[in-house]
């Protein structure tokens, strides 16, 4: 299946509502990481956001699977880019 680098932009305006949610969002990352539909997941040491690499046939379905992150259900992500990406050296190639 292929694979898709997702990433998150945050508004910084949010920070204490991200934190807040971040139980959640953290729980959710976690069951989708054992099924296996997130290959690896982690924020962007800035603050500024979050980069996932998402296992999906389309990026129709990335963009699906990721509608339902605590932080997209509730506002706290401000952008959302899904690219197709094709390692081909390392641990995901």
């Amino acid at each position: 299946m292929p694979l898709f680098a997702v990433t998150y932009r945050y508004d910084a305006s949010q920070s204490e509502d991200r934190e807040a949610n971040k139980p959640a969002h953290r729980e959710w990352l976690s069951a989708q990481v054992e099924a296996g539909t997130i290959r690896s997941v982690g924020p962007f040491v800035d603050g500024s956001g979050a980069l996932l690499v998402v296992d999906a046939p389309g990026p129709e379905e990335a963009r699906a699977l990721i509608a339902g992150d605590p932080h997209c259900v509730r506002g706290m992500v401000s952008e959302t880019t899904v690219r197709e990406w094709m390692p081909v050296f390392g641990v995901l190639a």
